[in-house]
C-alpha cells in the first residue's frame, strides 16, 4: 500500500446568484464529504462587487470565502473535484465573466508551482485580488503566494474592495 501525503491547498469560493451564503456552505459541506479533501480552516464571509471587463458592479455583489484544506489529491484531480462540486450546485459556463451560483479556484497548493492548459498554480490573479486575499488573511496571517510574497503585504496594494459580511 502506498502512503499518500496530505498537501494544504487553499479554495478561494464565490457566489453572486440565489442564497450566495447556503450556496457556499453546501459547496463547503460537499467538498468536505470528498474522499481525499478536509475542509481544516474557513473564512468569514466576504463582499464584493462584480467585476467584468466592461465595468465593475454590472451583476449582483459576490459573496467569497476562502478555505484551506488538506488533500492527497493531485492537482488535476482536486480541479476535477471542485468542478464536480461547481457543476452540482447549478453551474454554468456560458460566460467568462458571467454571475455565478458557485465558483471555486484553487489559489495554491503549498508552495507548488504548477502549469499546465486547465490549471496554473498558484492562481495567476490571487495576489492582485482582495476578495481572496482578505479572507485568506484571516485564516492564515502568515501565508504566502509562490513568486508574490506574503499575503498580508500584497492586500495592501491588491485591487477591488472586499467587506466583512456580520
Amino acid at each position: 500500500m502506498r502512503l499518500q501525503l496530505e498537501r494544504r491547498a487553499v479554495l478561494s469560493l464565490g457566489a453572486n446568484l440565489g442564497d450566495r451564503v447556503a450556496t457556499i456552505d453546501a459547496a463547503v459541506r460537499a467538498l468536505d464529504a470528498i474522499d481525499g479533501i478536509r475542509v481544516l480552516l474557513r473564512s468569514s464571509a466576504w463582499e464584493s462587487p462584480s467585476w467584468h471587463p466592461d465595468g465593475e458592479g454590472l451583476s449582483p455583489d459576490y459573496v467569497n470565502i476562502v478555505v484551506i484544506v488538506g488533500t492527497t489529491m493531485e492537482p488535476v484531480d482536486l480541479l476535477d473535484a471542485v468542478q464536480a462540486v461547481e457543476t452540482a450546485l447549478g453551474r454554468e459556463r456560458s460566460q467568462r465573466w458571467g454571475s455565478r451560483t458557485i465558483d471555486i479556484d484553487i489559489v495554491a497548493i503549498g508552495e507548488m508551482e504548477h502549469a499546465e492548459d486547465r490549471l496554473v498554480i498558484p492562481h495567476p490573479r490571487a495576489h492582485e485580488r482582495q476578495f481572496v486575499l482578505q479572507p485568506w488573511l484571516e485564516v492564515d496571517p502568515r501565508a504566502s503566494i509562490p513568486g508574490h510574497g506574503p499575503i498580508a503585504e500584497l492586500a495592501d496594494y491588491a485591487h477591488g474592495d472586499a467587506w466583512k459580511l456580520p
